[in-house]
This record gives structure tokens, C-alpha cells and sequence, in this order.
């Protein structure tokens, strides 16, 4: 199952790449503080975005460091996404390929394979998809807990989703918006673990953007048991120089 899911994201990201050479380039970097039930204590994360758009194609990478944690890691995380726009009468939607790559602990380290459909409109954000998780037994792992077998363990056909709603237009000079959803930009939790986000951004220029988000994360928040499990706050800047030929 695993290795024909494989293949068949591959071949979806292949199929997505056509069009014009023109691109709508957009960079941005953030900083994340906060702390959680596995944390012990207060960590900061930073990390860097670059977003290609070109004709109905978007492709979007970023990598993630531990500024302040437990993990020994400094590059700790990394994430590829290819979409593509399409329309079907006047129903418009992107179809999208995810990547990421998580290195979280020194004896395990996550990937995660998905593919999903972001549904956007003019105070609304959907997305829905699938993705298959695989978490992997390191070196390190293996000879610490003397671990002989099942060093790779895999997760199929887990769900995605995110409802999102702005106040304002998505083209706004200010929005706030807020969205529950499993999946932030080199995570995504148990379908029973939604997080919680309130969001606010600035255009401070026509090329820089300055935005803000607070996330509450839940354990078990669709089981009978519900709980706390932590909460970061994020903010970052956004510049986005227009087409570039």
C-alpha cells in the first residue's frame, strides 16, 4: 500500500507542472514560541518560506530550525507543496501534493505524504484531503532500544482538514481571521487533535506584510476525553516583490 501511495504523489506532482515561465514569487520567515506537554518547557522555532506561482501552478517549500528545545536537532523539519488550479463550470478549487519531513527526536523521525483539495473564497478557506504517515527509527534509535524490527511504522489514509474564516477579503489591506484544523506548516496531528488558530495580518507596503497568530492545541478534543496539550504564538513578515519574468 505504502509504495503505490508513494508513486502515485510522485506522479501527481509531475502531472501538475505545466505553464508559463512568469512566476509571482512570495518569501516570508516566521518565529514560533510557546510550550506543549512533550516541550519540557519554552521552545522557539523559526523558519523560511518561498512560494512560486506560475499561470495556475503554486509551488511552496520551507524549512524549519530550533532556536530553543529539547531537541538536539537545529534543522528539525522541512516541506514541499506542489498545487494546481482547476475549474469545473464555476466551481474553482487546487488540487494539492504534500511533503513534509519531520525530525522531532533523535530516535524517531516522521514523514508524512498527502494530497488534498484547498477550496478558497471570499471569507472562507476548505481544505480536505488524505495523507500517509510514516515514522522512522533512526541509528540511534535502533541501538539505544536494542529495536531488531518494525523500524519503519506506517499510517494510511489518515484525514486532513482546515475550515477557515476572514473577516475581510483575502486581497485586504487587514484581515483577522480564525480556523480549526490538524495541519500547520510542518505538522499534522491525529484527526482527533484539531488546533485552534486566531489570526491577524497588516500590509505595512505593496511588497511587505506583517501577520500574527495565536494556536491553542487540543489531545483528544473529538474523543469522550477532551484536554489541554499547549499553545504557541507565531508572527512573521511576508514579502511578495509581484511577477518576475
Amino acid at each position: 500500500m505504502l509504495f503505490s501511495s508513494k508513486y502515485f504523489i510522485i506522479t501527481f506532482f509531475i502531472l501538475m507542472f505545466t505553464g508559463n515561465i512568469a512566476a509571482q514569487v512570495k518569501l516570508s520567515s516566521n518565529i514560533d514560541a510557546g510550550e506543549n506537554n512533550v516541550s519540557e518547557g519554552f521552545c522557539v522555532k523559526s523558519s523560511l518560506w518561498g512560494s512560486w506561482q506560475i499561470d495556475k501552478i503554486r509551488i511552496e517549500g520551507g524549512t524549519q530550525f530550533d532556536l530553543k528545545s529539547v531537541n538536539d536537532n537545529f534543522f528539525t523539519a522541512a516541506s514541499l507543496l506542489a498545487g494546481r488550479k482547476f475549474l469545473i463550470g464555476k466551481f474553482q478549487f487546487e488540487a494539492q501534493g504534500l511533503l513534509i519531513y519531520n525530525l522531532f527526536s533523535e530516535p524517531i523521525h516522521e514523514s508524512n505524504l498527502g494530497i488534498l483539495t484547498n477550496i478558497e473564497r471570499k471569507h472562507f478557506i476548505f481544505k480536505l484531503g488524505t495523507e500517509f504517515r510514516n515514522y522512522h527509527i533512526t541509528k540511534r534509535g535502533v541501538k539505544e532500544y536494542d529495536i531488531e524490527s518494525n523500524k519503519v511504522i506506517h499510517e494510511n489514509w489518515n484525514l486532513i482538514y482546515l475550515f477557515q474564516y476572514n473577516l475581510k477579503p483575502y486581497d485586504h489591506k487587514w484581515n483577522i481571521g480564525t480556523s480549526i484544523t490538524n495541519i500547520d506548516q510542518f505538522l499534522i496531528n491525529q484527526e482527533t487533535n484539531p488546533m485552534v488558530n486566531l489570526k491577524g495580518r497588516y500590509k505595512i507596503s505593496s511588497p511587505l506584510t506583517l501577520y500574527f497568530e495565536s494556536w491553542y492545541m487540543s489531545a483528544g478534543s473529538l474523543n469522550i476525553s477532551a484536554g489541554y496539550f499547549g499553545y504557541f504564538l507565531r508572527t512573521g513578515v511576508i514579502w511578495s516583490p509581484g511577477l518576475i519574468k
